[in-house]
C-alpha cells in the first residue's frame, strides 16, 4: 500500500503561497558568509534547501518567495574575501549570479573599500542592481582596516576609485532604500556626515580616527551628502522620480 501524501501542489495558488511564506521567511537575517560579527548563522539554510528540492514547481514558487522577502547580510570583515564565496558556485561566482539577482534586501559589512570591493563586490552588487531585484542596500563600514595596527588609514581613501565605485552604487537610482553607517571608531572625515541625533564626537586620535564612547556601536551616514562632497564622474540617471 503507497504512503499517503498530502496534495500540497493541489491547492490554491494563494494558499501554497501563504504556507511557503510561513515555512521559508525569516525574521531574522539570512547570513550569506560570517567571519567576525556573528557566532552561528541565525538560519539554517537545510529546511529551505529540502523545500526547493521537491520539484521544479515547487523550487519556483518558493525561491521566488524566499528570496524576494528575506534579509540577506553578507559579512566581509575580512582583509580578502574567502574563497568558497568567489569560487565555482559560490555566491560571487558566475553560477551564483541567477541566485544574487533574486535577492532584493541585502546588508553588506565591510572593513575597507579597496581593489577587492571595486573588481568583485562593487559590479556583483551593481549587477544585482540594475539586472536582478535588489532593491534595498544597507552597508555598514569598519572597523577601519588599519585599526590596530602600525599601519594608519588612508583619509585619501574617499578619493581613490574603489570608494568612488561605492558611491556610484549607493547613488543608483534603482535603489529604493540605503542605509550606510560607519563603526563608532571611524575616519574622521566621515564626521560631517553624521545623521541629525548621531552622537557627537568624543575624541580624534592621531591617526586622524573619530572614537565616540559609550554610545551605539554604529553610527548613521548621510550617504547623499558623501555623494554630492565626494562623488566624481557619471552618475546612473533613472527617468521618474526616486523613493527614499
Amino acid at each position: 500500500m503507497a504512503p499517503k501524501h498530502f496534495p500540497f501542489l493541489d491547492l490554491p495558488a494563494e494558499l501554497r503561497s501563504a504556507i511557503l511564506t510561513e515555512l521559508l521567511v525569516s525574521n531574522s537575517s539570512i547570513i550569506l558568509h560570517d567571519s567576525t560579527f556573528f557566532s552561528r548563522p541565525l538560519s539554517s539554510p537545510s529546511s529551505f534547501l529540502n523545500v526547493f528540492l521537491v520539484n521544479m514547481q515547487m523550487y519556483q514558487e518558493a525561491s521566488a518567495i524566499f528570496y524576494s522577502q528575506n534579509r540577506f547580510t553578507l559579512n566581509a570583515h575580512s582583509h580578502r574575501l574567502p574563497v568558497h564565496l568567489t569560487s565555482r558556485g559560490g555566491f560571487l561566482s558566475e553560477e551564483g549570479q541567477d541566485a544574487r539577482r533574486r535577492i532584493r534586501n541585502l546588508t553588506l559589512y565591510l572593513t575597507r573599500v579597496g581593489g577587492e570591493f571595486e573588481r568583485v563586490l562593487g559590479p556583483a552588487l551593481s549587477d544585482m542592481v540594475l539586472n536582478g531585484s535588489l532593491r534595498a542596500l544597507g552597508l555598514r563600514l569598519g572597523p577601519p582596516s588599519g585599526l590596530g595596527t602600525s599601519r594608519a588609514p588612508d583619509p585619501d581613501m574617499v578619493q581613490r576609485p574603489p570608494f568612488q565605485a561605492l558611491l556610484r552604487l549607493l547613488a543608483d537610482p534603482y535603489l529604493e532604500t540605503v542605509e550606510l553607517s560607519a563603526w563608532k571608531v571611524h575616519l574622521s572625515l566621515f564626521c560631517p556626515f553624521h545623521r541629525k541625533g548621531s552622537p557627537s564626537v568624543e575624541s580624534i586620535d592621531d591617526q586622524g580616527l573619530a572614537i565616540l564612547r559609550n554610545n551605539p556601536s554604529w553610527v548613521e551616514l548621510d550617504w547623499r551628502g558623501m555623494v554630492e562632497v565626494y562623488g566624481m564622474g557619471e552618475k546612473i540617471v533613472r527617468i521618474g522620480e526616486r523613493r527614499y
